[in-house]
C-alpha cells in the first residue's frame, strides 16, 4: 500500500512539469532567427509608394514560406527591433511629427519605422531628426502601422493550429512602464524645435494626420 501511495506522489508531482513546461522550452530553443534574415524578409516587402496593405499581404506571403518555429523566431527578432527603437528622441519626433504621440501611438510609430526597412531604420535610430530627410511622407495620415505585429501571431497560429494569444512570450521586449533610452524631452515648441530643428521645420507647425 505504501508503495503504491509513494508511486501516485511521484506520478502527481512529476506529471505536471512535464505537460507545462516541456513544450515551451523546446519551441524556444529551436526559434532564434539572425537580424540579418530578419532584415532581409522586412527589405524583401518593403513597397516603394509605402502602402502597408500591399506590404502586409507580402509579409504575410514572406512568412507563409517559414516554419512555425522560424515565425516565431520572426517575432522575436521584431521584438529585438523595437526594444532597439524605445528611445526618448524617437518618441520626440514622433511626438513633432503627429503633434502629439502616446504610449500607443509611440508603439505603432516604431513598427512603422521598422516597415520601412533596415536602412532607413538605422538611420533615423543613429539620428532621430533625420526622421525629416525621408521623403514620400507629406500627405501621409500617420506615421503608424498597427497592424505590422500581428502577422507574425496570425501566420504562427495558422501554422500550429493554435490561438495567437498561445503564441509563447518573445525572449526580449520592451516591458510596460519601463522608460525609454535616453533623454526625455520636453513637451513645449521651443525645446523641441532646439532640439530636433530639421523635424520641428517640416511638421512643427504642420503635423501629420491634422485636418488645418
Amino acid at each position: 500500500m505504501k508503495a503504491l501511495m509513494l508511486a501516485a506522489l511521484i506520478a502527481a508531482l512529476t506529471a505536471p512539469a512535464t505537460a507545462t513546461t516541456a513544450a515551451p522550452a523546446a519551441i524556444r530553443a529551436e526559434s532564434p532567427m539572425s537580424d540579418a534574415r530578419f532584415w532581409s524578409i522586412i527589405d524583401d516587402t518593403v513597397q516603394a509608394d509605402g502602402d502597408p496593405e500591399a506590404q502586409l499581404e507580402a509579409l504575410y506571403e514572406a512568412l507563409g514560406h517559414l516554419s512555425a518555429d522560424e515565425v516565431l523566431g520572426f517575432r522575436d527578432a521584431f521584438e529585438r527591433q523595437m526594444t532597439r527603437a524605445y528611445a526618448w528622441d524617437l518618441w520626440a519626433v514622433a511626438y513633432i511629427a503627429h503633434g502629439g504621440a502616446s504610449d500607443d501611438g509611440f508603439d505603432f510609430f516604431r513598427r512603422w519605422l521598422i516597415s520601412r526597412g533596415q536602412a532607413i531604420f538605422e538611420q533615423v535610430l543613429s539620428n532621430p531628426d533625420s526622421l525629416a530627410d525621408l521623403p514620400g511622407l507629406d500627405g501621409r495620415d500617420v506615421l503608424e502601422f498597427e497592424d505590422l505585429t500581428y502577422a507574425p501571431m496570425e501566420v504562427w497560429a495558422e501554422k500550429t493550429g493554435r490561438s495567437p494569444d498561445d503564441m509563447p512570450p518573445p525572449a526580449v521586449r520592451t516591458m510596460p512602464g519601463s522608460a525609454p533610452s535616453g533623454e526625455p524631452f520636453e513637451e513645449n515648441d521651443a525645446a523641441l524645435a532646439a532640439r530636433f530643428p530639421k523635424t520641428w521645420a517640416r511638421f512643427g507647425e504642420s503635423p501629420l494626420g491634422q485636418v488645418t
